[in-house]
């Protein structure tokens, strides 16, 4: 594995754990941890997309280059580039899942599985 890959899979553990802790904080949470081989997620149920959305918590995965980070865009995404290229900031495509009622997931993957090390999935 390479030395940026390394890097920025120790940086993306810490954030990670701390997103989940400080979004899937309290009683009324409706997060929804998930994992598979080689990733990890989390899944937020539209309340928790519209808070996120509302709090612009999602922010703190802007410091990882976008060469490391997959979009699955909901269908009829206004954000839907050419090819394979997707024109938003992380905090626009939660304000528009949050706008569809829709639900937001993170993934963190394994790099040594996986080509990406974050994964951005809307549904609605």
């Amino acid at each position: 594995m390479s030395r940026s890959r390394m890097a920025v899979a120790a940086l993306l553990v810490p954030v990670a754990a701390g997103a989940v802790a400080l979004l899937g904080a309290g009683a009324a949470s409706a997060a929804t941890p998930y994992s598979g081989n080689g990733y990890v997620g989390i899944r937020f149920d539209p309340n928790e997309t519209q808070f996120i959305a509302d709090t612009n918590a999602a922010d703190f995965l802007e410091v990882v280059p976008n060469d490391y980070w997959s979009i699955a865009l909901g269908e009829g995404s206004i954000y839907k580039g050419d090819g394979q290229y997707v024109y938003a900031s992380i905090d626009q495509l939660v304000e528009e899942t949050a706008s569809h009622r829709g639900e937001i997931s993170f993934s963190l993957t394994d790099p040594a599985i996986w080509n990406n090390n974050i994964y951005i999935l809307q549904n609605w």
